[in-house]
């Protein structure tokens, strides 16, 4: 008998034992105050981006969102709403899909999805050899590991539970890719306006090295909204590993060298879903189902959702959780990071 998740066992109970006009009020109740702050504060950055000349409205919503989480906390009301904000990041992803001739998607992929391979094992083995020499927990090594090389905080979540890390381990490693997250967001388009890169070298560059996937969205887009879809597309690919990877943890972690539970039924265990739906609508669009109206429509749609998941990723970072880190810890995830970012950047203007 399959489990069922204990959200989905105690939300199904609620259902039962509850009218719904009550239960849908209990929902509003918990989640549209944290929602509609999100919308006001992207709302607020975009408004802003048009008076300060230069200035993008993706780094003025998350500043704006971590200026107001820092500085005078979140009411517990808000959080559940303010929590949504990976839903409509995945929303606004697969929206993007409609944008994304097929042929073109299929043929990108097959050219970067062995180079994401290849960074990512490079990324990842790399990692547990400098955390090794600072002597790190072995469980904190491989959770940054995963963090650094594959998907940022959802990969270390995943592989958490895996290796039975401690949550105080899993905690560290989540503020070291979330400090390095944050300074992508600042560092890359300034380093990719200097060297002088296109948005098609900055989107894979951007998509093959920074952490997570809201980070790769928000780092991407500020360069322009070509570097941002690349961005997308080159993440996805990485996350398209995550099984695969996670098999080989389970290897590595029970001490046996031979990563035998790489297998389809796995590979689709660990796969987010959303990369499939943003391959359909693609597919859709491709075929001539939407209308040019449809896609911008769609897309701008998308732009929405974006603003409210930059907010999030604002509200997201607390200096006070980042502190707790340590030194080691970020001066492991820092060296890791430096050298993805480098090799990264030498594939994407080799390929690009």
């Amino acid at each position: 008998m399959t489990e069922i998740h204990p959200h989905i066992e105690a939300v199904s109970q609620e259902i039962k034992e509850t009218p719904i006009h009550l239960f849908i009020w209990r929902r509003v109740q918990r989640y549209a105050p944290g929602i509609l702050l999100l919308v006001a504060v992207g709302y607020f950055a975009l408004v802003c981006s048009y008076f300060l000349t230069g200035l993008s409205y993706i780094p003025m919503s998350i500043l704006l969102g971590a200026f107001i989480s820092n500085s005078f906390g979140l009411h517990p009301a808000l959080e559940k709403g303010i929590s949504t904000y990976e839903l409509w990041l995945k929303v606004g992803i697969v929206l993007l899909g409609a944008q994304v001739a097929f042929t073109q998607l299929g043929i990108y992929w097959l050219k970067v999805l062995p180079l994401a391979i290849l960074i990512v094992l490079l990324g990842f083995f790399i990692t547990l050899a400098i955390g090794k020499c600072f002597r790190l927990p072995r469980p904190l090594t491989i959770l940054i590991a995963a963090g650094s090389g594959i998907c940022g905080v959802s990969a270390i979540i995943n592989t958490s539970k895996r290796i039975g890390a401690s949550e105080e381990e899993t905690e560290y490693a989540v503020g070291t890719v979330l400090v390095f997250g944050a300074l992508a967001i600042v560092l890359y388009p300034i380093l990719g306006r200097l060297l002088g890169l296109s948005e098609q070298i900055y989107g894979t560059w951007t998509g093959l090295s920074v952490n997570n996937t809201a980070e790769v969205v928000a780092t991407g887009y500020t360069l322009g909204a070509v570097a941002g879809t690349i961005a997308i597309a080159t993440k996805l690919c990485r996350i398209l590993t995550l099984g695969a990877v996670i098999s080989i943890i389970d290897r590595i972690d029970s001490g046996e060298s031979t990563p035998r539970d790489i297998t389809i039924q796995n590979i689709w265990k660990h796969t987010p879903k959303f990369i499939l739906a943003f391959v359909v609508l693609s597919i859709v669009s491709s075929l001539g189902f939407l209308s040019a109206e449809d896609k911008t429509s769609l897309y701008n749609l998308s732009s929405w959702f974006f603003l409210m998941a930059f907010a999030g990723i604002g509200f997201r970072l607390k200096w006070s959780d980042l502190s707790k880190v340590g030194y080691r810890p970020l001066l492991a995830g820092g060296i890791s990071t430096l050298f993805i970012a480098s090799i990264s950047l030498v594939i994407s203007m080799i390929i690009t």
